[in-house]
């Protein structure tokens, strides 16, 4: 490490990585609520809100996880921001409720449960040990496959939708939904580090420009928008939904564990000992930061916040994992977020464009749940349970319509399989009996 994690690198240099790192995280946190937005079919100002209060609450929240106050935080250069793992339940529980009530009840739901699932893991955070060996690696791993599998669908109807919408037009949804695939695919794969980095921006960037060079860039956007943001606590009456709640906690208790994850690695790349008691500290406050995080998003009406990954990269990268650092990347995300007009460029880019970005992005959500399995060297009975949840998750989900003695509440929660799929993984990871040589590790 050039600076360390207690290290004050100059000025200068900690804005310049600091920038770094806000680029490695910008086109994720944008892209997380504005695809939830787009699900919900939310109006401009509405998703102008979420963009902007997504950026200035991530902004906030990174402050908390790299000042450790007390327990609270992790004390690392960790940046905080909207997961993609929220992105189904969250749409799937909006158009479940919207059904049979106005859409800003519904939006009251939606944070009111969010709200509570984070007060529920602010406790659970206490005994993240613990939930370890309930959440194994089986678990988390299906969970995010079904994750993965169920968003590239979702993205996947989304582009045939657009198709079929453009009309004569529909070649140019196809092309450049493609471009932007291939863009991030081409960048990703590129010798030089900044450009794998920013493979996804630059991957947007490029969709974009072709897109206003084909005229499908809509500008007028910018037109309805405030000149500066200000968060608005309880926009909307919060209220707690018991479906909403059990679709939303087992996706809480799998971003819990991909936190352990992304900490433990930045805990790695910070020179700092891993499995000491030390470390539970950092990680147990990690996870405290990230529900009292995600509780402030819910009355800000913004969504669950968590760590991100990215920024691991660049730590690797740069060798600068200075806590110092966070302050300037925490600076940016809020003075961007503060001005909507940022927002509102990224609401102008065509959703073909924003499509075909996803669509590796999910891909990559897919990926990360059979890597998370792959690596804990896995025997015949975690393939199985693997396999089984992901199955049993989608067959159930498939099955609802035609369950009539189910209450309507019943079919909501079983109609999602992602949630569905880890209860399973979950019983069957505590029903199946495990190897001597399992049993023993």
């Amino acid at each position: 490490m050039l600076y360390s994690i207690h290290d004050r690198p100059p000025i200068g240099t900690s804005v310049l990585i600091g920038f770094q790192h806000f680029l490695a995280v910008f086109a994720g946190i944008l892209t997380a609520p504005l695809i939830i937005a787009l699900g919900m079919g939310l109006s401009v100002e509405e998703t102008s809100y979420l963009i902007s209060s997504s950026l200035v609450v991530s902004g906030f929240a990174t402050l908390v996880q790299i000042n450790r106050i007390g327990p609270i935080g992790s004390g690392l250069l960790s940046i905080q921001g909207t997961s993609f793992a929220f992105i189904g339940p969250l749409v799937f529980s909006y158009q479940t409720l919207v059904v049979n009530m106005p859409a800003g009840e519904a939006l009251g739901m939606i944070f009111g449960s969010c709200a509570f699932c984070a007060m529920t893991m602010i406790i659970a955070s206490q005994f993240i040990r613990y939930l370890r060996r309930v959440i194994t690696t089986n678990v988390a791993g299906a969970t995010i496959m079904l994750l993965g599998i169920s968003l590239v669908v979702s993205t996947l109807q989304n582009i045939q939708r657009e198709y079929q919408q453009a009309g004569d037009q529909g070649w140019l949804v196809l092309l450049l939904t493609g471009l932007v695939l291939a863009s991030i695919i081409f960048f990703s794969r590129s010798n030089n580090v900044w450009l794998r980095i920013s493979c996804i921006t630059l991957g947007l960037i490029i969709g974009f420009v072709v897109a206003f060079f084909f005229g499908t860039v809509d500008f007028s956007v910018l037109g309805k928008l405030d000149s500066f943001f200000v968060p608005v606590p309880w926009r909307y009456e919060l209220a707690v939904d018991w479906p909403t709640v059990l679709v939303l906690m087992p996706i809480f208790l799998i971003s819990a564990t991909e936190s352990i994850g992304d900490l433990t690695a930045t805990n790695d790349l910070s020179g700092l000992p891993t499995g000491d008691e030390s470390y539970w500290q950092r990680i147990q406050g990690g996870i405290l930061g990230d529900a009292i995080n995600s509780l402030f998003a819910a009355f800000v009406c913004t969504f669950p916040n968590t760590t991100f990954s990215q920024n691991n990269g660049v730590i690797r990268i740069t060798g600068v994992s200075s806590r110092f650092v966070g302050y300037f990347v925490a600076g940016f995300l809020i003075l961007f977020g503060f001005f909507p007009v940022v927002g509102g460029i990224f609401q102008a880019i065509p959703n073909a464009v924003i499509y075909g970005a996803t669509l590796l992005m999910f891909s990559l959500v897919g990926f990360a749940g059979y890597s998370i399995v792959a690596s804990n060297e896995p025997v015949r009975r975690d393939w199985i349970i693997v396999a089984a949840a992901i199955v049993l998750g989608y067959t159930v989900s498939l099955s609802v319509d035609s369950m009539t003695l189910l209450s309507a509440e019943w079919a909501m929660i079983l109609s999602f399989p992602v949630s569905t799929g880890a209860v399973f993984a979950i019983a069957l990871e505590l029903l199946l009996p495990k190897s001597k040589v399992q049993a023993q590790a």
